[in-house]
């Protein structure tokens, strides 16, 4: 089987690029924490928050983000707080670039987990549709534990973890691991994110639960302590761009 043949497969399972390409805004509730963001002085950041993912504009908003009533937007090139007036209060333009500093090694501020989040949240909620986006390349197919593993690779201008990252597949096409390095949390922060639950929604398939536990040594073996990330997303909605014009359902946020 070649890479895009089983990428292929993994779309249809999903729920195919048509009803995709129909897809104005996900929306759900998320709450989400661990010792990589308790590393980084931010613990309860993203704890019962509404998220709003606009995927094909590559936007993600956070309701209640910060303290009831305001919310975080992001996009690859601005990360913005507003308050409940909708006011900014602060802002980051190309908000990736600030990962680099050696303040960022020690402690984030709440543009630096709401580019954090806003960048996964995308990449978790569109795949793996993301993986047929310009910049991103399935590469190779391989075989780990009885599941198929698509390698990929993406181009620096997408705003994901890593350029070179891995998915591990059931027989059903779903996703089971995720394999990448955690880049702005570090070149060290190897990591494999364990996909434990999925529901379908809109007749799209979304995973729900994931836990993300380290990868080391020579060969990367999962570690199942300490838990650096762990992912809950609930009340999902998908929002359709209707044929006739117009949005069905009624976003969150914005």
């Amino acid at each position: 089987m070649t890479p895009n043949e089983l990428l292929d497969e993994t779309i249809d399972a999903h729920g195919g690029r048509e009803r995709w390409r129909r897809v104005a805004a996900i929306r759900a509730k998320l709450s989400s924490g661990g010792l990589a963001f308790r590393s980084r002085c931010q613990p309860n950041a993203l704890k019962r928050l509404a998220i709003e993912v606009r995927p094909h504009a590559v936007a993600v908003s956070l309701g209640d983000f910060v303290r009831p009533g305001w919310r975080g937007d992001w996009t690859p090139a601005l990360a913005a707080i507003r308050d409940d007036r909708g006011t900014v209060v602060a802002e980051r333009r190309d908000p990736r670039s600030h990962f680099r500093g050696p303040l960022n090694q020690v402690y984030w501020d709440k543009l630096d987990i709401l580019t954090f989040a806003g960048a996964a949240l995308w990449n978790y909620l569109a795949f793996p549709f993301i993986l047929e986006r310009p910049g991103v390349a399935p590469t190779a197919v391989g075989e780990d534990n009885g599941a198929l593993r698509l390698d990929v690779r993406f181009a620096p201008e997408v705003p994901t973890h890593c350029a070179r990252q891995s998915f591990h597949l059931d027989a059903r096409r779903r996703l089971v691991r995720h394999d990448y390095t955690a880049e702005a949390i570090g070149s060290w922060a190897t990591g494999a994110n364990l996909c434990l639950a999925s529901e379908v929604v809109g007749g799209l398939r979304f995973t729900t639960r994931r836990k993300v536990f380290p990868r080391l040594g020579p060969w990367k073996t999962v570690v199942p302590f300490p838990t650096l990330v762990w992912i809950e997303i609930d009340d999902l909605a998908v929002d359709l761009l209707d044929p006739r014009g117009g949005v069905t359902g009624r976003p969150l946020l914005g």
